[in-house]
């Protein structure tokens, strides 16, 4: 199954999340530099990696949830850092478009843009949980606000 993004919006299916993820993990396992670059990051462990997709597609996650597997497939769909982040990030978004309504596909790639961003606050500031990234960047952005020039 290789991403076409040419469906016609009858052609989609309502995917359960747990169909979405399959689907998602067969397109990427078809890609073979994808597909190496997943077995060297899993440790060929691929259970795990069949698995990843299910949480970071799950609209409930968040950061905290994800294993170091999940957030190391997070930043390729994501970072766009690499060869493999610039393969990876436009064959994901063609798959997810061509598997679902252009609204739920990109309310999916928000949500794991919110992921991404998560885990790099994360590790931007270490001490702090990326529960409270949020309520502490707004927080920040107040103090710097309300300084006198």
């Amino acid at each position: 199954m290789l991403p076409a993004g040419k469906s016609k919006s009858k052609d989609r299916l309502e995917l359960s999340t747990v169909e979405l993820a399959f689907r998602i993990f067969a397109a990427l396992r078809a890609h073979p530099h994808i597909n190496n670059v997943l077995a060297h990051i899993s440790r060929a462990q691929w259970g795990e990696v069949e698995r990843a997709p299910k949480r970071i597609l799950d609209m409930s996650s968040v950061s905290d949830d994800l294993s170091p597997l999940e957030e190391n497939i997070v930043d390729l769909m994501v970072g766009e850092r690499g060869i493999t982040g610039r393969i990876l990030k436009p064959y994901f978004q063609s798959a997810l478009h061509g598997l679902l309504e252009p609204s739920r596909a990109e309310r999916l790639i928000r949500h794991i843009n919110i992921l991404y961003l998560e885990l790099e606050w994360k590790v931007q500031h270490p001490a702090r949980s990326a529960a409270s990234a949020p309520i502490e960047a707004l927080e920040e952005a107040d103090d710097a606000r309300s300084e006198p020039q």
